[in-house]
């Protein structure tokens, strides 16, 4: 671990890493140079997440904590509300979440979609857990305008809907409809072939910032989740041409044909797709996973992967 970055997982051979992450990286997501301190242990976050029942907003089973960095202390510290940041640990019931999630993210990015500031951080105890910078907080603390496909949709099941709800709230609502149309459709194929079935519709947003207005959020909640759920009966749990599972290049041909994009759209998002694949699999290959999970990972993804282009 000593040699491979805890934020972009980038293995090292001559640049120096501080608190096991490249100063950029740092610098990026925490704006020092080496990460700060985490005071607390694994157990201590099921105690302070209890006592945040009822007042924090951060929705999911998944227990989380909001934090700030107190640059004084150089130290990450729980509060109630006006968090920048979110804390995922390690679960008994789902192996490695942690790192399971920042690898996704990283893919995400490599495939040229926004993702916001991330990586893994050491607790008190040694053990790993995920940490985001929300990207709905301005520096001066102030919060963005977010809403969520849920409740765009005005539905009371986040697990019901569809890439082509999704899509008709877009251009309804979005200022910048035809790139967020584009970016859809390649987060539909990302969630495919990373095995996301759990990409539901709180997990898509828009958001409204000063000189863009509303459009497609950066990604979040992106896991592979049926390298925890192997028993997952749903391929996706949104449904895509009507269907939730196995699904072909058809299907995402004729979800980009709903989307309105252009032969040359829809032919270069699955062209980045293919051509990225010996750095995806690199990308697992490195990851903080153990063995057995990269190699159930790999699996998913290329069996995904050939379904899509043979």
């Amino acid at each position: 671990m000593n040699d491979q970055c805890l934020s972009c997982q980038a293995v090292e051979t001559d640049l120096k890493l501080t608190g096991s992450y490249h100063p950029r990286c740092s610098r990026k997501l925490f704006g020092t140079a080496r990460p700060p301190k985490v005071p607390f242990s694994t157990p201590d976050i099921a105690v302070e997440a209890q006592k945040m029942v009822g007042r924090m907003s951060i929705s999911g089973i998944q227990p989380k904590l909001s934090l700030i960095h107190e640059r004084k202390s150089h130290q990450m510290t729980v509060v109630e509300t006006g968090g920048s940041y979110i804390l995922k640990p390690q679960t008994e019931r789902f192996e490695s979440l942690p790192e399971n999630e920042n690898l996704c993210m990283c893919i995400a990015s490599a495939c040229g979609i926004a993702v916001p500031s991330h990586g893994l951080i050491p607790l008190s105890d040694g053990r790993l857990a995920y940490l985001v910078k929300r990207f709905d907080r301005l520096e001066d603390g102030s919060k963005l305008q977010q809403e969520d496909f849920q409740q765009l949709l005005q539905t009371n099941d986040k697990y019901k809907g569809s890439y082509e709800q999704i899509a008709n709230v877009i251009r309804k609502y979005s200022d910048v409809p035809g790139l967020d149309l584009v970016e859809l459709f390649e987060r539909a194929l990302l969630n495919y072939v990373l095995g996301n079935g759990d990409a539901h519709l709180k997990n898509f947003s828009l958001i409204k910032e000063e000189n863009i207005g509303y459009h497609l959020s950066p990604v979040y909640d992106l896991v592979n989740s049926r390298l925890v759920l192997p028993e997952e009966r749903e391929e996706m749990c949104l449904s895509l041409q009507g269907k939730k599972n196995r699904f072909s290049r058809k299907d995402f041909i004729k979800l980009a044909k709903h989307f309105e994009l252009t032969n040359k759209q829809s032919a270069n998002a699955l062209l980045r797709l293919h051509d990225i694949k010996p750095a995806i699999e690199n990308m697992i290959a490195e990851s903080f996973l153990n063995e057995s999970l990269k190699d159930r990972f790999l699996e998913i993804y290329r069996k995904r992967m050939e379904r899509i282009f043979g």
